[in-house]
């Protein structure tokens, strides 16, 4: 998981404010986190998945707290002088403030005097930043909360020993042979009938659905890429697996040297390893298996393709949605992964959650209902249940949006990684869709 950076700012600010302790709580039960939250000195707290922020009197804290686990100290700080801005969003460029602390998705800032919370951008308010707002969790460790995992169901424990790492990387390997640019035409194109041609493989009915945005020479056509499984008992309850497959470099005009291997190779080639075995299992219920263009430039393929539902009346059959963005990059082995939703659908992303509990314990997962930034967005904004799932270290990936976004690159933990988001997903998938042995075994 990511060190914290917690560091005195320094700053010329009032002697006013309380002083705060950043904590790593990465190994603490939940006795040990309420006890830091409410201990004596604490006035006010901020969780931020493995790191706890502590604000208060200093010495009373400093006792609570001990040298083991103490991160950083920030002197004479209010709520109102810090600020949350996305991890990776708008990432080349430069931010206000001073660094003081990573969790879940979201950095924690301390403005200067004099400096606002930036606005947000037009194209992606759910994006960037956000005020702080004292006592309360803007990213949870699972595990707190539920230290004991269910048992393996044996009708679905089979659906999740069926994904094959290797044949998933061989397919983000062949993704990231081309450049995949939003702005580009023949590579991208080539990415879009190579993933066609996969569905059709399985069976599946391919379409490709046009869709337009903004370029700097006019608006841009694109494609994404649908292979739709009919369900064998409830064809009209939908469930969406999805990913975006186009990628781009530090210059998001360009359109060469994009290989995109984890951003987003990984997820891609995750909704096609899913449909290989979802689609074995004859799901009751449709899936819709998708791969998004225009993601990179503002989400616009996901975009689209909820204004298409809505337009042709079929937004209510969509049941839940899964999105896979960047699922391959670990540090270390110690394996990390977010999966993120609205306050709404907290039930639906615990329930994933608990799945990597069961049958993927090695995977230690942090949750968020501060859902910003990829494909699953436009869906969370119609009112649909969905979960993102991202491995936890993509913005310290040193390739991270540039051309040397490689499968070499992703590193020697890639497989792993992979292999326990996508176990975790067709866990729940295999229930969603009703695509397990218990089907069969019902109706006889």
């Amino acid at each position: 998981m990511l060190p914290a950076l917690a560091l005195l700012s320094g700053l010329a600010l009032p002697a006013a404010g309380d002083h705060a302790f950043v904590v790593d709580i990465a190994k603490a039960d939940a006795a040990r986190v309420e006890a830091l939250k409410h201990g004596d000195g604490a006035r006010w707290w901020l969780e931020l998945g493995d790191r706890l922020v502590v604000a208060g009197a200093r010495e009373p804290l400093a006792r609570l707290i001990g040298e083991r686990d103490r991160l950083g100290e920030i002197a004479d700080v209010t709520p109102e002088q810090l600020a949350l801005r996305a991890r990776g969003c708008k990432e080349h460029d430069a931010a206000v403030g001073t660094l003081l602390a990573r969790g879940g998705r979201w950095e924690l800032r301390r403005l200067a005097a004099g400096e606002a919370l930036p606005a947000p951008d037009s194209d992606e308010p759910h994006a960037q930043w956000r005020a702080v707002q004292p006592d309360s969790v803007v990213a949870r460790q699972y595990r707190l909360d539920h230290a004991v995992a269910a048992a393996p169901d044996p009708l679905v424990q089979p659906l999740v020993d069926a994904v094959d790492a290797d044949r998933w990387f061989a397919d983000v390997t062949t993704l990231a042979g081309w450049d995949r640019s939003s702005y580009g035409t023949t590579s991208l194109t080539q990415a879009r009938d190579w993933i066609g041609d996969r569905f059709a493989a399985l069976g599946l009915a391919v379409t490709k659905p046009a869709f337009t945005f903004p370029g700097s020479g006019g608006s841009v056509t694109r494609s994404n890429v649908i292979g739709t499984w009919t369900g064998t008992r409830l064809p009209d309850e939908w469930i969406v697996v999805g990913g975006h497959y186009d990628s781009r470099n530090t210059n998001l005009s360009s359109t060469t040297n994009a290989p995109g291997a984890e951003d987003n190779a990984t997820g891609c080639a995750g909704v096609i390893e899913l449909a290989r075995i979802l689609v074995a299992n004859r799901p009751e219920r449709s899936v819709l298996f998708m791969c998004y263009a225009g993601e990179e430039q503002g989400l616009y393929g996901s975009k689209a393709h909820v204004t298409q539902l809505q337009q042709t009346g079929d937004l209510a059959r969509v049941r839940s949605v899964v999105i896979m963005d960047m699922i391959g990059y670990s540090t270390d082995t110690t394996l990390n992964a977010d999966y993120e939703t609205y306050p709404a659908f907290a039930a639906y992303m615990n329930g994933f959650a608990a799945a990597a509990a069961t049958y993927v314990p090695q995977l230690q997962v942090t949750t968020s209902a501060n859902a910003w930034g990829s494909d699953h967005v436009p869906y969370l904004d119609a009112a649909k249940p969905t979960v993102l799932a991202i491995e936890s270290d993509y913005d310290v990936y040193p390739h991270y949006h540039r051309s040397t976004d490689l499968p070499a690159n992703i590193g020697p933990n890639a497989r792993a990684m992979g292999a326990a988001i996508l176990k975790t997903n067709v866990a729940v998938l295999a229930n969603e869709a009703g695509a397990s042995d218990r089907i069969f075994a019902d109706r006889e």
